[in-house]
């Protein structure tokens, strides 16, 4: 008679209290570890009201967040090789953990593990048994031959990945043999492969041999199986636990929200406490969450520029350092310097923001948000560790409104020129209305080099029928303050902006510079409850709350699709197009300047690196105003990928949709022989009528 279905405990069922003793401790101490992460997450914190429920958290989106993140492994599978290891691992033990529970109710609540759903339960388990075993052996030589580079050779890696391999076989071998315990024919050899394999040599052993080679292997497989549940805290299958919270209770918003507002700095500045991190205990539960999220993929560090350039950077380091620091409970201690578990402060000063750490981070983690919270703190406190040329930088903001130190004569003298090119009206009034009002941006305004983007935009858009107007008074958005860590010459030159929009009447903002957009359309927002809790700012709040703010690469796309500008025959040149880090990555906006530099008849070569995994030009964190001296300049890098992909000969030309990335690129220029616009020019330059020159 065969039996198709399930026997529990079959030959060693004098072993099942043990079993249930052993997995309710193994329980208690996994529970017990959840918990202190808790502790870590919330040390010195208000508690949250629900445990492992921070407040405020809305439940919907932590679920879609967990569904999209954790279960489909959204980001996880964006790198193709390692992606397809780990779903099939994830995947595979992911099932054989719901297969065990099933069982479970099988034996305890309702037998329904039989007939047709036994074999396709058996068959389910044969596929996912298979998943884990290929996926950890190439797990395994991925990181034995470093086919992906930098990742951590540390021993317990190898532990883990030999111990799903062993708690699978042994699964496989275990299983097989049972069949003999209650099988008198093996029904459909087809719904348990692996299994009929171990079971047709099975029954070739005599019953008494095979009864004590069952119950040596059965435990063997339950105490290793044990074994991985306890060791979990200590090793990376933590991430199971830390990054499926980490992914569900994500930054709320885009990407550029994750970099947190300090929204009490007068009362900090008032009570003489730092506006960012300086000791450990001044980090967020967010962030500390992130810190235990990480899983050392090396995603972040690969993808960095700084790292990629020789500069003493590895995001992953970053994130891990503090991680340790804070799993020792060394919330005390200044969070970077040369000392123990301390972040090298090189390293946190190399980073120029482009965000592809974040991009990449399988987990959610925003490597960002602390290092600008770590420059916050330097800054705040004077710290000897902020470079010189980043110090300057903010004293010329101070005292010259931008962080060139350019004299404002200058951008006033240049401002009358194009009032002479193109009238008066050229220059917003008080009391007009303007379909646009241009906040030119500082390096545009006192650059001359870049001055013809300004005047190329101006000229394109008077062309098309577009009132826009420029407020003279503009001076620096603060992005370049807020890069570098000074949170408080930050907030007074966002609310000097808002101050100056107050004054007109506009549809839109438009920016030319990435950086100033990115800040008036996500940072500025980020204080909005701040400005709306002062008397002297309240009308401020109320300006971001209409303000609509366009880069230039979108109203130029829009102009054209609309037929209000129609470019001619382009530049005879070959053109490969960058993509801004705040522009692209941070934005979303990657086919609008391609459309405005396709709309002239070029074609662009694409260079390896594009999109959203575009490399940055070096520029970005302020490091436009300093430079860490370590390794090469990220801009050589890219100017020579550049280079390659336009190839000899001809007119090459690098096209641009941002004032730093142009200021990058015309550092490189002579070296690499090719030339430098923004989409605007290229686009003015296809354009015969213009209408808008006198």
């Amino acid at each position: 008679m065969t039996y198709i279905g399930i026997v529990n405990f079959a030959w060693v069922k004098q072993y099942e209290a043990l079993v249930y003793a052993i997995g309710f401790v193994v329980f208690l101490w996994l529970l017990y570890a959840a918990y202190d992460g808790y502790r870590r997450w919330t040390h010195g914190l208000p508690k949250w009201r629900l445990m492992f429920w921070p407040p405020g958290y809305p439940v919907s989106k932590a679920l879609r967040n967990f569904a999209q993140f954790a279960l489909l492994q959204w980001k996880t599978l964006r790198q193709r090789f390692p992606g397809t290891m780990h779903a099939l691992i994830f995947y595979g033990i992911g099932w054989l953990f719901i297969a065990t529970i099933l069982r479970a109710i099988n034996m305890h609540v309702v037998v329904f593990l039989t007939g047709d759903v036994f074999y396709a339960y058996k068959l389910l388990n044969n596929v996912a048994g298979l998943m884990v075993i290929v996926g950890a052996s190439i797990a395994i030589v991925r990181r034995r031959l470093r086919l992906t580079p930098n990742l951590p050779q540390d021993p317990y890696y190898y532990l883990v990945l030999g111990l799903l391999l062993v708690i699978v076989v042994t699964g496989f071998l275990v299983d097989g043999i049972a069949g003999v315990a209650y099988r008198y024919t093996w029904e459909r050899p087809w719904f348990d492969p692996v299994g009929y394999l171990v079971f047709t040599w099975a029954r070739t052993v005599p019953v008494p041999e095979l009864q004590e080679i069952y119950r040596g292997l059965w435990l063997f497989h339950m105490s290793i199986a044990m074994a991985a549940l306890a060791i979990i805290p200590f090793t990376n299958l933590w991430h199971i636990y830390a990054a499926s919270l980490n992914v569900a209770f994500q930054r709320q918003g885009a990407a550029p929200q994750g970099v947190k507002p300090v929204t009490d700095l007068d009362e900090r500045i008032e009570q003489g406490r730092p506006l960012g991190v300086v000791k450990l205990s001044d980090t967020t539960w967010k962030q500390r969450l992130d810190f235990d999220a990480c899983t050392s993929c090396m995603r972040c560090t690969n993808a960095c520029p700084a790292f990629t350039a020789g500069k003493p950077l590895s995001p992953r380091d970053v994130i891990v350092t503090m991680r340790d620091a804070m799993r020792e409970g060394l919330w005390d201690q200044q969070a970077w310097g040369s000392g123990r578990l301390q972040v090298n402060p090189e390293a946190l000063w190399s980073c120029v923001t482009c965000g592809a750490c974040v991009y990449e981070c399988p987990v959610t983690i925003h490597h960002v948000d602390t290092i600008i919270d770590l420059r916050r703190g330097m800054v705040s406190v004077g710290s000897e560790d902020v470079p010189k040329d980043a110090l300057d930088a903010l004293y010329r903001l101070q005292q010259n409104g931008n962080p060139l130190g350019a004299n404002p004569y200058d951008k006033e003298q240049w401002l009358n020129e194009l009032a002479q090119k193109y009238g008066d009206d050229i220059i917003a009034k008080e009391g007009e209305e303007y379909d646009y009002l241009y906040w030119v941006g500082c390096i545009t305004s006192y650059d001359p080099r870049i001055r013809p983007v300004a005047e190329a935009i101006v000229s394109l858009l008077r062309s098309a029928g577009v009132k826009v107007a420029i407020p003279a008074e503009q001076g620096c958005c603060g992005e370049p303050a807020r890069a570098i860590g000074d949170e408080a010459l930050y907030v007074e030159l966002m609310k000097q902006a808002l101050e100056v929009l107050s004054r007109y009447k506009f549809k839109k903002l438009l920016v030319s510079c990435p950086h100033g957009f990115n800040n008036f359309k996500n940072n500025y927002r980020l204080y909005r409850d701040y400005l709306a809790k002062r008397e002297d700012t309240a009308k401020l709040a109320e300006v971001l709350d209409k303000l609509e703010v366009e880069h230039h690469s979108v109203v130029l796309a829009r102009l054209i699709k609309e037929g209000r500008i129609r470019p001619g025959k382009g530049i005879d040149a070959v053109v490969t197009y960058h993509d801004p880090c705040y522009l692209g990555r941070w934005n979303g906006l990657y086919e609008e300047p391609r459309s405005v530099i396709e709309s002239t008849g070029l074609r662009i070569r694409e260079m390896p690196r594009n999109r959203s995994r575009s490399f940055c030009c070096g520029g970005g964190g302020g490091q436009l105003f300093y430079e860490v001296k370590k390794g090469e300049r990220i801009s050589t890098l890219r100017a020579e990928e550049a280079s390659k992909t336009l190839g000899e000969g001809g007119r090459k030309v690098v096209a641009v949709a941002c004032p730093f990335c142009n200021t990058m690129f015309r550092a490189e220029s002579g070296k690499f022989n090719f030339e430098v616009m923004d989409i605007a020019e290229i686009l003015k330059a296809s354009v015969k009528e213009d209408k808008g020159s006198s």
